[in-house]
This record gives C-alpha cells, structure tokens and sequence, in this order.
C-alpha cells in the first residue's frame, strides 16, 4: 500500500507538470497562432497587429496556409529571401499544401511567374540584388505600365484600372484568373504609398472623366470606389513601400482552433486538480 502511495503521488506530480506544459504551450507559446486562425481576434485588432502575430507564428511552427496568405500582403525583401531559401526545385508552391508560397512570391516581387520553383529561383539568381520597389516598378513596366515620379495622370488611371480582376486591361494578358489580384493589391499599394488617398486621385482624374465616354466613367468610377474601400482598410497597414522621403516603415480554421480552445481549458484545470488531489492524498502504511 506504501508503494502504491507513492506512485499515486509521482503521478499526480506528473500532472501537475503536464498541465503546467501544456497551459504554457496553448496559452503562450501557440498564442500567436491562435490569434491569426480567430475571427473575433482579427476583427479586434490592427492589420499591424496581425501581421506581428503571423511572423511570431512563422519563427513557432513554420508558415501555415493562413500567414503564406499574409506573407504575400505584407512582406518585403527579407521574407522574399527567407522563401527562396526554403523551396527546392521540383517542389509545388502554387496549392494549399504549401502556404501559398507561389503567390506570396508574386505580390511581394509583382512578377506572376510560372508556380514552380525552377522558374523562380533562376528569377531570384538575376535580381536578388535588387529591392522591392524595383521588383515592383519593374513587373509593371515589362507589361507596358511604365510608372513615372511622380505617378502621371494616365499613370494613376491605368493603375486604378486593375481594380477588377475580370477587366479587359492588356496589363492582364497571359495572367492566370488566381494571379490577377497581385497586380491589384501592387497597384492599390503603389497608389497608397505614392500619398495618393482617394479623394486625391478624385481630384486627379477630374478633368479626364468630364471628358471620357460614360462607360470610361462608370469604370472610373467603379475603379475609385473598390480603391476607396481597399483604402479604409490598409492606409495605416503593414506591407508600405519606401515611395516618399517620410516614409516611416513599421507575418480558417478558426472553429479547429475555437474546439481546441475548449478543449484546453478543460482539459489543463481538470489535469491540475487530479495531480493536486493524488499529491495530497496520505500514503497507507
């Protein structure tokens, strides 16, 4: 009896332990994935503040479905390179499986190569050296939108012509349909961080409206206001590109991790007070 006393309490000492392991894991050190796969967490928080979660969840588990989405909105040159340096040639960047890390590719450089790591990494060997601003400049103008500085009026038409992905634009040609909106997000944020708010590029294009066609118009129009919403949502956001002297620069499942959530809270009190209990119990003599 003596022995099967001390047992009971190494192992409520095992629980005490257990619970104490998993609590820091779930509530600590898997905060920040939890935090980027809840709903209710993002829609209180900043996009900054998302974007800090994602890289903290990068540098814990690795990239996950979830932030290769955001590393694609937000990241610059150094996550670029961190992408780079882990594909290998052969491997399958442009699904699910792999974070799309194809299409982070895409919008961090605005270069729609073909998904495959071949194409890609012999792109890196030639401008690796260069900086996203160029990256960006350059994907445009080798589609015949050559931005100037600062942006023309014509400039900022053609760029707020990218705003539906299903335009006629010839900017688009030979684009596949799941590639259009990096164009579109690079030229929303090109327009951003040239300090061109919507009402500015209103006042912009005013001329050139009165005097388009009422379809140009109506496009226009459409064009502004799909600006204008991306706009209210990403003018303070991470992902700002060094386009202005003042420039100042800052990575669903959620009903998994909801269950999990439960599940843990449960689970962890529950591990704790039997360990609690079996460590108080008096051993028999």
């Amino acid at each position: 009896m003596k022995r099967h006393g001390k047992f009971l309490k190494l192992t409520g000492a095992v629980l005490i332990f257990l619970s104490t392991l998993l609590a820091f894991g779930w509530f600590v050190w898997l905060a920040p994935v939890r935090h980027i796969y809840s709903i209710d967490w993002i829609k209180s928080h900043s996009h900054r503040a998302l974007w800090e979660e994602a890289q903290k969840s990068v540098g814990r588990i690795g990239v996950t479905h979830d932030v290769g989405i955001e590393i694609g909105e937000w990241g610059d040159k150094a996550c670029a390179t961190w992408i780079i340096k882990h594909i290998k040639p052969g491997q399958n960047i442009a699904s699910c499986e792999s974070s799309h890390l194809g299409e982070a590719l895409a919008d961090i450089t605005n270069h729609q190569l073909e998904q495959n790591t071949e194409t890609w990494l012999a792109w890196w060997q030639t401008n690796q050296n260069k900086t996203q601003v160029e990256w960006i400049r350059e994907g445009f103008a080798e589609r015949g939108l050559v931005l100037r500085d600062p942006l023309t009026t014509n400039n900022i038409i053609n760029l707020l012509v990218l705003s539906h992905p299903a335009t006629n634009s010839p900017i688009y040609t030979n684009i596949p349909v799941y590639l259009h909106g990096s164009l579109r997000m690079n030229a929303f944020r090109w327009l951003r961080d040239s300090d061109l708010s919507p009402w500015n590029i209103r006042d912009a294009i005013s001329g050139v409206q009165n005097e388009a066609s009422y379809q140009d118009q109506s496009q226009l129009s459409i064009a502004l206001i799909d600006y204008a919403e991306w706009y209210g949502q990403n003018w303070d956001g991470p992902g700002k590109l060094a386009l202005r002297k003042d420039f100042d620069t800052p990575f669903y499942f959620e009903h998994v991790f909801a269950k999990m959530h439960w599940l843990a809270c449960f689970a962890i009190p529950v591990l704790a007070l039997i360990g609690i209990i079996l460590l108080r119990r008096p051993i028999s003599k």
